[in-house]
């Protein structure tokens, strides 16, 4: 089982990004953790049924890497990932530093295309 920790800018398709919403739900029902890690009230006020997708939401007032640190420390799984933006280049938020800190897997966005094989597999 995984921790999908998604950055919402840039990253998902409500936010401007390349991740369409349907491809994430469709990691819960393969047995995933999928969440949160960014600007998380666009996606409760434009995704109606939010709830049935992401099973946390963050961060609230920490930073993201301290967000990512808590769910690697009180979540067990096989596999941490953070998808999202490299700063400047495919969004303003530096989830690859916040990935780095935190030593999860980061699945990175540059110019809109998803790096990792098998994301939504």
């Amino acid at each position: 089982m995984r921790i999908y920790a998604f950055d919402v800018d840039e990253t998902l398709e409500v936010s401007g990004g390349p991740v369409s919403i349907v491809s994430v739900g469709s990691l819960k029902p393969q047995g995933h953790i999928v969440g949160l890690n960014g600007n998380w009230a666009v996606v409760v006020q434009t995704v109606p049924l939010w709830h049935r997708i992401f099973s946390f939401v963050g961060p609230m007032e920490m930073s993201k890497d301290t967000f990512l640190n808590q769910l690697k420390t009180y979540i067990p799984a096989d596999d941490y990932i953070m998808v999202g933006n490299i700063k400047g280049v495919s969004g303003a938020s530096d989830d690859e530093g916040a990935a780095e800190r935190s030593g999860l897997l980061l699945t990175l966005l540059p110019k809109g295309e998803i790096r990792t094989p098998g994301l939504f597999e």
